[in-house]
């Protein structure tokens, strides 16, 4: 499903946007505002794929609200002045539709709104593959999973462990666990999830990675053991 939201300040305009939305399956229509303001919450705090959005609304535009976006959702620009193209196209949206929008047109810039979600998809199921990204003090940092050690859990956050250096990011041990499809990451503990590439000799409830000596719970004992070549 591609969760979306509608910010219009025209009822009629909104109305007729809503309609067609429910026409596409693929669209589950989260939320519909009449100025950029109410939806910059929402955008701060749920995850939207597409944005129907209006340019030229009191308040807040349609392209301030874009400049306050530190991730940006797939946005379709809706508006009836085509002089607002030119800039609209420099944030590298997915189309541009203007009013009155007929539903064929409107059906083009959804089809573009698939492909390009298909497209990230692929790109990042290839990603997932060799490497994870986590955000550190406000960057995101690639991190390929030959270089990972192990992952410690610290409170709220996860420090993650590697050859470059150790990164803090906020997670669970839990949501990572599930976010990471690299076969050769286990979990050993609940405060641990380590490369079994990178252990050095297991011992009773301990395994050595990197100098450290890590504990493993009974409860992952054995899965640990069955996980490994054991001669």
């Amino acid at each position: 499903m591609i969760r979306t939201i509608i910010v219009e300040d025209e009822i009629m305009a909104r109305k007729s946007l809503e309609k067609m939305c429910q026409k596409f399956n693929q669209l589950e229509l989260v939320g519909v505002y009449e100025t950029a303001e109410e939806a910059l919450i929402t955008l701060n705090k749920d995850s939207i794929d597409l944005i129907l959005l209006d340019i030229d609304m009191p308040g807040m535009s349609g392209l301030d609200l874009v400049e306050k976006l530190v991730d940006l959702p797939q946005v379709v620009f809706t508006t009836g002045n085509t002089e607002y193209a030119y800039e609209a196209y420099e944030y590298d949206i997915t189309d541009f539709l203007k009013k009155p929008i007929s539903p064929d047109r409107f059906a083009k810039a959804i089809l573009k709104v698939e492909g390009i979600r298909d497209k990230r998809n692929e790109l990042a199921i290839a990603s997932a593959k060799h490497e994870i990204y986590i955000k550190s003090d406000g960057r995101y940092i690639r991190l390929p999973y030959d270089d990972i050690f192990y992952f410690e859990n610290i409170g709220d956050y996860i420090k993650a462990i590697t050859k470059k250096g150790s990164f803090l990011f906020h997670d669970t041990m839990k949501g990572l666990d599930s976010k990471i499809t690299n076969p050769r990451f286990l979990k050993i503990h609940r405060s641990y999830i380590i490369n079994m590439n990178m252990i050095k000799d297991i011992k009773d409830n301990t395994v050595v990675i990197d100098q450290k000596v890590l504990p493993v719970s009974r409860a992952y004992k054995n899965i640990l053991l069955n996980s490994i070549n054991l001669v």
